[in-house]
């Protein structure tokens, strides 16, 4: 069998993640945005940082790490580490986001059980501030034509913090977006905070794409949003796109964001993938015995393995300490952990 190599497709491979903005629904979504404003006070990340009241552990024995050498590692709550109801998935860093002290994360987590047994809940997002160990769920959701708040139900299986805005990847739909400048107080299900989705960018489902992680690549100019899909058989593609300088993709003027390039994963089951300084990374579940994998390579060169622990999702990179972090999804095995690039 050859090894496996990471290498650049052809510009067709990306044509099926073209995303085009949803210019169509504008207007009925900046009226239920606009209803949902005026019926909630808002609040920001670094307030919703400071009042946090869940606490986290830093460097706790974790049995799921097995002899995983981390830099750093950070363990939730006993509740949300056993909660078979939430699973986290995304992750994204300050670093990421551009704050002038990056040291917080955010991790996208999805609502599991059957509708029909509980009400959907959708996704939330947990800011976890690494200074105090403090962290909060986010509730987020998507305002009705009234502006009332309603349940995204996505997998929600990547994150991207970048400026002021969240982009969750909706697995065959394309890129759901959330302005943190819309982050509000109060919330469904008892949620002291929600934030409302702003934007959404559609690709054509029949082209069989599939957004099942994301991540940023700040290393490159301009700054590169990345997103793949995860396969249980064969390889699957990731892609890039540019972002303008205010974050938002960058498009052409009638709302059409086509990738810059596309790359073939290096095997089946990849989480999550980032690109920096040129190098990929790219988490992998499925492996057996007790640990999983990260690989990582330069395009065109053998793939190296790294043991990595069991459930790895998401990728994001901490640029100022030279790391690349993922989020464990087990129950009683969730840890936000960093090894070095």
């Amino acid at each position: 069998m050859a090894l496996a190599r990471v290498a650049r497709l052809p510009a067709s491979a990306a044509l099926p993640y073209t995303l085009r903005r949803d210019t169509a629904g504008a207007a009925a979504r900046e009226g239920a945005l606009a209803a949902f404003r005026g019926a909630h006070r808002t609040t920001t990340v670094a307030k919703v940082l400071a009042t946090a009241s869940r606490v986290a552990t830093r460097k706790r024995p974790v049995a799921a790490l097995n002899g995983v050498a981390a830099s750093d590692w950070f363990c939730f709550d006993a509740k949300d580490d056993a909660t078979e109801k939430w699973y986290p998935q995304g992750l994204s860093c300050g670093s990421d986001a551009g704050l002038s002290s990056p040291s917080a994360f955010a991790v996208s987590w999805y609502w599991k059980p059957d509708p029909t047994a509980e009400p959907e809940r959708g996704i939330r997002v947990s800011f976890l501030n690494v200074a105090t160990l403090r962290y909060a769920h986010v509730l987020l959701v998507e305002p009705d034509a009234d502006g009332n708040p309603t349940p995204i139900n996505v997998h929600a299986g990547g994150l991207v913090w970048y400026k002021d805005l969240l982009y969750v990847p909706d697995t065959t739909g394309g890129l759901r977006i959330f302005d943190l400048r819309d982050l509000s107080e109060g919330g469904l299900f008892g949620y002291s905070f929600m934030l409302p989705q702003s934007d959404m960018w559609h690709c054509d489902p029949a082209l069989g794409a599939r957004f099942s992680f994301a991540s940023l690549d700040r290393s490159a100019d301009p700054v590169l949003l990345v997103s793949g899909e995860y396969l249980t058989s064969g390889t699957g593609r990731v892609v890039r796109w540019a972002l303008a300088a205010d974050g938002t993709l960058a498009a052409d003027a009638d709302g059409t964001a086509v990738p810059v390039d596309a790359y073939n994963s290096p095997g089946q089951k990849i989480q999550g993938a980032v690109s920096y300084k040129g190098r990929w990374y790219f988490s992998q579940s499925g492996g057996t015995g007790a640990n999983d994998r990260l690989l990582t390579a330069l395009p065109g060169q053998v793939v190296q393995e790294r043991k990595y622990p069991k459930g790895p999702e998401d990728l994001t990179v901490w640029r100022g300490k030279n790391t690349v972090w993922t989020v464990a999804e087990k129950p009683r095995g969730r840890v936000i952990f960093g090894v070095p690039l």
